[in-house]
């Protein structure tokens, strides 16, 4: 294959893998022929674990407000994310501004997300980054699937002088090292992390 060929194929991947159609950079670790298989099971996993969490958190401002929110978000949304892993399938949530501290990107992770930032700040975010890494049993797909911040979330992540200060307090009580506030709405919040096998 020539190199002419191998460069339109990685370029017409990434496109189909962004949500603005201007993002054509083709980040260099990405594969020309990258399991489709095993990127359709990091898509269903983030699909899962996205509506699972983002369902059963609004319903929780919905009935209790902020406060149920994080309580709920303290004490189960870590133990629903387990559940959508397995199989070899690593799955959770990311972010450069953590609020729970389980949350905290590994390198790889990290670099991804100031990828995205980047692009975000640009106008260019895409819908999703995906690379293969490692050989044989180790070559693993590596997804990341943006988090915007809707009007919603910004009762417990908005302007710290806007937050209610019985939700300012319980959660410094829960994460005394939180940093997962200032945001506006429409704001790149992080991203679920997906991790899954594809061999060669």
């Amino acid at each position: 294959m020539t190199g002419t060929t191998q460069s339109t194929l990685a370029a017409s991947l990434l496109v189909a893998l962004a949500c603005a159609p201007s993002a054509k950079e083709v980040p260099p670790t990405l594969p020309v022929a990258a399991d489709s298989a095993a990127i359709g099971r990091a898509r269903e996993a983030a699909n899962a674990l996205g509506k699972d969490l983002q369902g059963l958190l609004f319903s929780q401002l919905e009935r209790g407000g902020p406060v149920s929110a994080i309580a709920f978000c303290a004490d189960s949304a870590q133990v629903r994310t387990a559940r959508h892993a397995g199989e070899g399938v690593y799955v959770r949530r990311v972010s450069l501004k953590v609020r729970n501290p389980a949350n905290t990107p590994d390198d790889m992770e990290r670099a991804t997300l100031e990828t995205l930032a980047s692009r975000y700040a640009s106008g260019q975010l895409p819908a999703e980054l995906v690379e293969v890494r490692g050989r044989g049993s180790d070559r693993r797909v590596h997804y990341l699937r943006p988090i915007l911040v809707q009007e919603k979330c910004l009762a417990c992540h908005g302007d710290p002088a806007q937050i209610d200060p019985a939700v300012r307090q319980l959660v410094s009580a829960r994460y005394p090292t939180d940093a997962a506030v200032g945001y506006r709405a429409g704001d790149l919040r992080g991203a679920i992390s997906v991790r899954v096998p594809a061999p060669e």
